[in-house]
């Protein structure tokens, strides 16, 4: 009888992680000076997703660790492209639009869809593009460790460009022409990454600085202020602020009642309803008329002109809920 014996074992290898999170950038006024020790690529305007491939099977996650696979049918074929390569990526699901720019707008029916049957009827009429960005684990090896430079040139290395994916171009310096290409193009910004820098699960580093030409901010709901005419008794308006730190002090930022239509109203309704509470979760609250306070656990995203001394938006408009993203993190950005 003819014993086969098994391959050898690698012994440095290890099993795909279930529980990364993603890194997060810091919010910077400028790019670096220093550019030529950076690597430049635009910021996406869409969901932060990290994707395992095992086995050919693509499991889609929020930010938030929850699985999101099922409403995007239309990535499930990144598994056949990686052709027996079990990895996992770090990456940004978009909408884009006419113009081929990512339309937060057009994402936010992807992102809170509650069923596989209408997430495919979606993907049929308008699928959505994956922009991959970084690799964490690749065939039993942990990533995170190696420089950026190096996790980059893997990723490189697997080609990853097909019908809803992409492995969109960095620039290593020239950090001010990458800000002005994406200003001109309409993108939210640039996301700096230092080429030494390892990746850090679940923590917002410097060595990742995002640079915004357009002013835009995740916010916390504490409230809501009625309507008129119309809106007699429904919500009219957003009282939305954000935390010194993660988990720290509730700060009040303005009122946001710009971008609001009947739909993204009914829905906020729905969500703010059971959420309901006596008292104002901000630190200090202006003398407002009939103020509605709710549980400060729901977060959205507003697009704004800028800052008063004050810490209060100016001219702010609604642009969507953010429900990837928990609201002990949100605080103010650069």
């Amino acid at each position: 009888m003819i014993h086969r014996m098994s391959p050898p074992q690698d012994p440095t290898s290890t099993p795909m992680p279930r529980d990364l999170k993603p890194m997060y950038a810091v919010g910077a006024k400028g790019v670096p000076t220093d550019d030529d020790h950076w690597s430049f690529e635009m910021k996406w305007d869409g969901m932060r997703t990290l994707v395992a491939v095992e086995g050919g099977r693509v499991r889609l996650t929020s930010r938030l660790g929850n699985d999101a696979t099922t409403r995007f049918p239309e990535l499930r074929p990144l598994g056949d492209a990686l052709a027996g390569t079990d990895a996992v990526l770090d990456g940004e699901v978009v909408a884009l639009d006419e113009h081929g720019v990512p339309s937060f707008e057009a994402l936010q029916p992807r992102m809170q869809v509650g069923s596989a049957s209408t997430a495919r009827k979606l993907a049929a009429e308008r699928p959505v593009v994956l922009m991959l960005f970084d690799v964490l684990w690749l065939d039993g090896h942990s990533t995170i460790e190696l420089p950026y430079r190096e996790r980059r040139a893997l990723l490189e290395r697997m080609a990853l460009t097909g019908p809803t994916w992409q492995t969109p171009p960095v620039s290593t310096g020239n950090g001010a022409a990458v800000l002005e290409t994406a200003t001109g193009l309409g993108l939210e910004g640039v996301v700096a990454k230092r080429l030494d820098s390892t990746y850090q699960p679940g923590r917002r580093s410097d060595a990742w600085r995002k640079v915004k030409p357009a002013a835009s901010q995740e916010l916390v709901v504490g409230g809501w202020l009625p309507g008129k005419g119309r809106l007699d008794g429904r919500l009219g308006s957003l009282m939305v602020g954000y935390h010194d730190e993660p988990g720290g002090t509730l700060h009040y930022a303005g009122r946001v009642g710009s971008g609001l239509d009947d739909a993204k109203r009914a829905r906020l309704e729905a969500l703010l309803e059971p959420l309901a509470r006596d008292t104002s979760p901000f630190d200090r609250t202006p003398r407002l008329p009939a103020p509605r306070w709710v549980e400060p656990e729901v977060v959205v995203e507003v697009a704004f002109h800028q800052w008063t001394g004050a810490g209060i938006l100016r001219a702010p408009r609604y642009r969507g809920l953010r429900d990837d993203k928990p609201a002990a993190e949100v605080v103010r950005e650069a």
